[in-house]
């Protein structure tokens, strides 16, 4: 149920929103009518564009080869260069290179045709003539002539006010431009002028380079980019893309063919150098071979740096034989390791070594098991023991022989080496003589194989030299306009049109600061809403009547059922009504109220306590009498001598303010209104007490502690927004008792059905002006 009550109230919100603006439904209607014309003048006087684009697949040289890959010095890293489809992309929108295909195309003159509302713009074979540029100052640039046919051989040019006839091939001069003017492939069209205007070339080529011209990848880091431009001429746009990727192609040919020619120079010359340093290193070695009788010591001496090595290696051998002996000598000669068992012989291959050393670790085991189960004194433990010292000496003995002959080896070894080693010291100056000679001879054979490598490298590259991209789609035109879009622009058009009267409606409302929406009464201050009151004319002050079934009637009806409803059945006899500024309706209201409670015989009085303006009585036609001022006076005047009966009604009575005193506010406070009120209380159902504003003067708080429910009025589109404060205030510091807001005087806008007890009531309510 909660959900769906949102739901609805969303809705009502939405639609009520929408309202607001559909009331100016003809504005908006206007709005898109001009709108929608002058996007038709528009698309009437704007050529349209055509996107021409061409697809290239660039070389990508990431290793950076650049242009010198497959010629001379490819393999030295010195001279490689970076060459990326990102750097080719910028080269292709280099002004240079744009301004020599402008250039190429004499694109500093444009041809137009009026044809309807816009110039059409003429080009290549629809041209009637030609233009050739002889000169152009700044001064041309601002400059627009016309050409029309006199005859075959002769022209009007049109400068201005100035007109003079010219035969075609002649030269021009004038002040600023010079030229010749000849025939174009095309004929005269009903002899209509042609308009020419002379373009920058500068301004033109950074228009290309910056904007027009479009170079992009299809996809990130591949080597196919799109290179494309919009031109109203598209025959134009394909001869500009065409000449670019020609000429593109043609500058990197030259370029590698010049650095061909370059390099073949270069080793030519080198190698007419290197042929003559070459000859007198050769001539120099055959000398000094002849002169100390040398044919190849490098060998010899190759040979005696092995021998040597070998020798060496087998010294160290020794050398660790003999220290393994006398480790085993040090542990033998030890009393503790008398019974222990003898490490092996390790590195030392002596077959009586081992076997000694073998035979005499089983005796070591064999009395270590018997001593587990007999002792030391045991015959055959005595036996073992007696064995194993024979053994270790003939072990010892063993050892000392060994090392003895490893001593006289390792010194043979030695002196070997030392022999070999003496022979490469001693090697003669003569052999290091030959090596330098030889290696200056080696490396000068080398560069110059090198160089003659190269040169014929060069020469096949500079017969074999290709384009740097290769056309995969040749330069076309899409045969749809990219500009001006028509469907959009009708879209912005009809978007434009619709946004314009909104923002103005918006807008008005955003500056209007009045109350216009009873929702914002319940949102800034939380009163409850009694009713709301529809419009009436300006002189109208009475709507009750008997049996009156009109819209006001029941609103007024409807807020007589509200008063008990809403005050959860606590009394409401003593009514209050205020505002917060003057001619908010509270007189009308009070008025009405009174005849609506006693239409149906309730006995109602209203109380005139707007003791500064008092108009009631003015309204009701009704003479004035003594008053509640004389009432207040008049100790001993009662009660019913300053009620008077109303003509509206038997059940309807008026006391009016009497005398307007002099002190109003003092007035208020006198002690006998109390006493007034209850006499009151006791001969009618219904006391109406119409007040003054509480936002100019404090009457109506004076009078709160008699009360037993307050009627605020607010009127629409009249009560400022800031002026909700002042019923915030009453509400929460309970200045008046139980207020209630009556929301006066909306207008038939933005239709909304307030309803009650299963009956619709529909008026108009306006929530905005």
């Amino acid at each position: 149920m909660t959900t769906n009550h949102r739901m609805t109230g969303l809705s009502e919100d939405m639609k009520e929103s929408v309202m607001k603006y559909l009331k100016y439904w003809y504005a908006f209607l206007i709005a898109i009518v001009i709108s929608m014309a002058t996007a038709f003048f528009y698309l009437s006087t704007v050529a349209p564009k055509y996107k021409v684009s061409s697809t290239l697949l660039m070389q990508d040289d990431k290793k950076g080869d650049g242009e010198l890959k497959g010629t001379a010095f490819s393999d030295l890293n010195m001279f490689h260069t970076d060459k990326k489809v990102d750097n080719e992309m910028e080269v292709l929108r280099s002004r240079e290179l744009i301004y020599k295909v402008l250039k190429s195309l004499s694109l500093e003159t444009s041809y137009f045709r009026k044809e309807g509302l816009k110039d059409k713009e003429l080009y290549g074979n629809s041209l009637p003539l030609k233009i050739t540029v002889i000169a152009l100052s700044p001064l041309a640039y601002t400059k627009s002539l016309t050409i029309q046919p006199v005859n075959e051989s002769s022209f009007m040019l049109g400068d201005k006010d100035e007109h003079q006839v010219y035969e075609y091939g002649k030269e021009i001069r004038r002040t600023g431009y010079a030229f010749r003017v000849q025939k174009g492939p095309a004929k005269w069209k009903n002899n209509s002028p042609v308009r020419i205007k002379f373009n920058n070339m500068y301004t033109m080529t950074e228009a290309y380079s910056q904007t027009r011209l479009s170079v992009l990848p299809i996809i990130k880091d591949a080597n196919t980019v799109v290179v494309s431009l919009e031109d109203a001429v598209p025959q134009r746009g394909i001869d500009i893309l065409t000449t670019l990727i020609k000429t593109y192609n043609d500058e990197n040919v030259t370029k590698k063919n010049i650095i061909a020619v370059n390099t073949i120079n270069f080793i030519d010359k080198r190698l007419a150098y290197l042929s003559r340093d070459l000859s007198n290193v050769e001539q120099d070695v055959e000398s000094y071979k002849q002169d100390n009788m040398v044919t190849d010591v490098s060998a010899d001496a190759q040979i005696n740096m092995v021998k040597s090595g070998e020798y060496r290696q087998m010294l160290s051998a020794a050398e660790v034989q003999l220290r393994v002996i006398e480790s085993l000598e040090r542990y033998l000669g030890q009393n503790n390791n008398q019974f222990k068992m003898v490490p092996s012989s390790l590195s030392i291959n002596n077959i009586t070594l081992n076997e000694l050393t073998s035979k005499f670790n089983t005796l070591q085991q064999e009395r270590n098991r018997m001593l587990r189960t007999s002792n030391a004194n045991n015959p055959l433990v005595l036996n073992l023991t007696d064995q194993l010292i024979t053994l270790k000496s003939n072990i010892e003995e063993n050892l000392h022989n060994i090392k003895q002959g490893i001593l006289i080896e390792r010194n043979n070894l030695s002196a070997m080496a030392s022999q070999f080693s003496s022979k490469i010291h001693s090697a003669p100056a003569v052999e290091r003589g030959l090596l330098e000679r030889s290696r200056e001879q080696a490396v000068k054979m080398s560069l110059y194989r090198y160089l003659l490598q190269k040169r014929e490298e060069t020469t096949l590259s500079l017969s074999g030299t290709v384009p740097t991209s290769q056309v995969i789609d040749k330069p076309a035109y899409h045969s749809i306009p990219v500009s001006p879009k028509k469907q959009l622009i009708y879209l912005s058009a009809v978007l434009f049109g619709c946004l314009v009267p909104a923002a103005t409606i918006y807008g008005k409302q955003l500056l209007n600061n009045k109350v216009k929406d009873p929702k914002d009464i319940e949102l800034l201050t939380g009163v409850r809403l009694l009713g709301v009151l529809s419009h009436l004319d300006k002189n109208e002050t009475k709507v009750m009547e008997s049996n009156s079934r009109s819209t006001m009637s029941e609103l007024f009806r409807y807020i007589r059922s509200n008063l008990h409803f809403m005050n959860s059945g606590m009394p409401n006899q003593v009514l209050l009504v205020t505002s917060c500024m003057k001619s908010e309706g509270k007189t009308f209201f009070s008025l009405n109220l009174g005849m609506t409670l006693a239409s149906v015989n309730k006995r109602v009085v209203i109380l005139e306590f707007d003791l500064r303006k008092p108009d009631l009585l003015e309204k009701m036609k009704m003479k004035k009498g003594i008053g509640i001022t004389g009432y207040l006076e008049q100790k001993d005047m009662e009660i019913e001598e300053i009620i008077q009966q109303s003509e509206l009604s038997p059940n309807l009575s008026v006391i009016d303010c009497g005398e307007i005193p002099e002190n109003p506010a003092e007035t208020m406070m006198h002690p006998r209104i109390g006493q007034m009120i209850e006499a009151l209380k006791t001969k009618f159902d219904y006391v109406i007490i119409d007040t003054a504003p509480v936002g100019l003067v404090a009457d109506a708080f004076s009078l709160a502690s008699y009360t037993d429910a307050s009627i605020y009025l607010v009127r629409y589109n009249y009560t400022d927004k800031l002026h909700l404060n002042i019923l915030r205030d009453i509400y929460d510091h309970k200045k008046l008792n139980n207020p209630m807001v009556v929301f006066n005087d909306t207008k038939n806008e933005n239709k909304r059905n307030y309803g009650y007890a299963g009956y619709g009531y529909g008026y108009g309510l306006q929530l905005n002006n």
